[in-house]
């Protein structure tokens, strides 16, 4: 129930396990996997598991692949949120939300240029279910936006994300990263 603008008294109970090892197979390559037990007092309960492989290049440098199972529980935000956002309108959480699942997919590489600059690259995609947006939709009644929380059906996500460090000394260094990303809502037996 909401006890005002921005606030309510609600909550949520989360219970969660993880179990993860590393293991060094050939001198140059490592795995890790893992396993995640989350019982969540909204959202039920789910068993994901996660894998990613590394293989070292050399001693600065080193390309990955990662792969893990999404179960994501809607925060208490998107449940019970009940507030007004100046200039647009109401803005309600949806207490219905279902869990976010499926799949993620990560490749990269990191490496060392020199003694004090990193540089990385990587390409990321992810395919859920029931993926948790926020939606703006404009009431022709009053012209206010009302914003509201919502589970669409799959959502595609694709990108690229490329970071570059540099210390200058022990006290100030400075990091600089662009991601591009792409997101595909499907709707009416596509994406858009």
């Amino acid at each position: 129930t909401a006890k005002g603008d921005n606030t309510y008294d609600e909550g949520i109970d989360n219970t969660a396990i993880f179990v993860s090892d590393t293991w060094e197979f050939a001198p140059t390559w490592t795995l890790n996997a893992g396993i995640r037990y989350d019982d969540h007092s909204h959202a039920g309960d789910d068993t994901t598991m996660s894998a990613g492989l590394n293989k070292k290049l050399d001693d600065d440098s080193h390309v990955y692949v990662n792969w893990s199972e999404v179960f994501r529980a809607p925060t208490t935000d998107d449940l019970f949120y009940h507030g007004e956002m100046a200039g647009m309108g109401p803005v309600n959480g949806n207490p219905d939300l279902k869990p976010e699942t499926g799949e993620t997919w990560t490749l990269g590489y990191a490496t060392k240029l020199n003694e004090k600059t990193n540089f990385g690259i990587n390409y990321f995609e992810s395919d859920l279910e029931d993926a948790i947006n926020w939606e703006w939709v404009r009431d022709t009644a009053t012209g206010d936006y009302v914003g509201f929380a919502e589970n669409v059906d799959k959502q595609k996500k694709r990108g690229l994300e490329v970071t570059l460090g540099h210390n200058f000394n022990d006290n100030v260094s400075v990091n600089a990263s662009y991601t591009y990303l792409r997101v595909q809502d499907y709707d009416n037996g596509s994406y858009v």
